[in-house]
């Protein structure tokens, strides 16, 4: 079976971004780095799949078990190819559910994570051994109640008894939160705020009560910058869209909380009041305070560790998949194992890894689409470093160059920020960003100097 290069792309279904769109064939595309110590290049494979899904038209807030196992019927019925070898790239939940799916539908299937741990986004950190040591979620922590596939496969692994609502830090009430040097209990954290911010009297009490509640819900969780957005955005014009609308169905008994994921709902059109950075935040807020969220008690992790024993295949942390060839009659995989290269050989493989979507047949071996490339690492850059942050400050005064080997950052190779006055401050004109091995080439030059140096003034 021979993979080519994709014209189109579809994403895998991810279930912790359950999509209500329809999918007719899951058609992989493969982008993975193949580095070396000279040159990093992609490879762009399709990868089709055995099966075929078709989402249920129906837009149901409830968990629909029936729609996902009549999906998941149809996927057995069309799956027309029987025995195939294939490799996973990815051990979060995405690749877990691919394998224990592919397992019955009777593939052989084994797993490669580049990190030491399974679980990808959903990541428990437990603060001992035993049953009952507390926990704290570093990753995922909430499902929607209509996230139907994560709700499915919490019950087929048997952990349906284990769901519970929610809390939110707006609906906990030991919650503490700071503001403007003075802390509150979250509860009483509105009445801080309409202490210290002066409304104008013209606005309702309801009004004024809705303001302090956004406010204070933006500032607990949002940056400065998006904190100044709201404030001037409610000093312009909002205060004067909100005392225009009836905001009593969406206070709490008490003024102790606002409804906004009910109140954006009623009234989508107040989103597009906001600015940008505004709006596009409030869309993430509306997950944040939903009073419709549930957990699993005793941590998530336990979704990946019941999908990991489930899948009978083997399961391999610490191997970073370094490239694919596509052969003749199957796929070559080679990976980095306690720095020794190793290849294995199956008829397919998957990826589970997030990426971004190429354009089209766009290569990067194709010299008229240099400055294509050179945007997408320049747009993956400004994602690593917080906006506005020293660090990327650096990046764009070296116009996101490495100044050693003079290639983008952002090709691929581990990146560091190197001092270039020996053990001096960690000021923004004393940084500097480097690949790994640039960086190694600038001490390793600087300690032969050294020795140089020792060695002439000891003759």
């Amino acid at each position: 079976m021979v993979a080519t290069t994709a014209r189109t792309f579809k994403t895998f279904p991810d279930p912790i971004k359950d999509s209500e769109k329809r999918h007719s064939r899951f058609v992989m595309l493969i982008i993975l780095k193949i580095k070396s110590s000279v040159y990093t290049r992609y490879h762009h494979l399709r990868i089709k799949s055995m099966i075929n899904f078709t989402r249920p038209t129906a837009n149901s807030q409830q968990y629909q078990s029936l729609n996902v196992i009549t999906e998941l019927e149809e996927c057995r019925r069309a799956n027309h190819q029987r025995g195939k070898r294939i490799t996973i790239l990815g051990a979060g939940i995405a690749g877990l559910v691919a394998a224990y799916e592919l397992e019955r539908l009777g593939h052989q299937v084994d797993i490669m994570e580049g990190s030491p741990r399974i679980g990808g986004r959903i990541w428990t950190h437990r603060f001992g051994d035993g049953p009952g040591a507390p926990y704290g979620e570093l990753g995922a922590m909430r499902i929607p109640r209509d996230h139907d596939y994560v709700l499915h496969y919490v019950h087929a692994m048997g952990l349906g008894d284990k769901l519970c609502k929610f809390v939110t830090m707006f609906e906990e009430a030991n919650a503490l939160f700071h503001y403007q040097g003075s802390v509150f209990p979250i509860q009483d954290g509105v009445e801080g705020i309409l202490h210290q911010t002066t409304y104008p009297r013209r606005y309702s009490k309801n009004t004024r009560l809705f303001a302090a509640w956004l406010q204070l819900i933006v500032n607990a969780i949002a940056s400065e910058e998006l904190r100044q957005c709201l404030t001037q955005d409610l000093n312009s014009h909002l205060m004067d869209e909100l005392e225009m609308l009836d905001l009593e169905p969406f206070i709490m008994a008490g003024g102790k909380g606002i409804d906004l994921d009910g109140f954006i709902k009623e009234h989508p059109d107040f989103r597009k009041q906001c600015s940008k950075a505004l709006d596009l935040f409030l869309g993430d807020i509306l997950m944040e305070t939903s009073h419709d969220l549930l957990q699993l008690e005793g941590g998530m992790d336990q979704l990946t560790n019941r999908l990991a024993t489930a899948v009978k295949g083997p399961i391999k942390c610490n191997q970073e998949v370094v490239a694919i060839r596509v052969l003749e009659n199957g796929i070559e995989v080679s990976w980095l194992e306690k720095g020794r290269l190793r290849k294995r050989y199956c008829d397919y493989v998957l990826c589970t890894i997030r990426h971004i979507k190429v354009t089209g047949t766009n290569s990067p071996c194709d010299l008229e689409l240099e400055e294509y490339w050179q945007k997408r690492q320049t747009k993956a850059g400004k994602e690593h470093w917080a906006k506005g942050s020293k660090y990327e400050s650096v990046a764009i005064a070296q116009n996101w160059r490495c100044q050693i080997c003079h290639e983008h950052l952002f090709n691929g190779e581990e990146i560091e920020t190197h001092h270039i006055a020996q053990g001096g401050s960690n000021d923004q004109g004393n940084l500097m960003h480097l690949h790994k091995p640039c960086h190694r080439q600038v001490h390793s030059k600087k300690k032969t100097k050294r020795v140089g140096l020792e060695r002439t003034q000891s003759g």
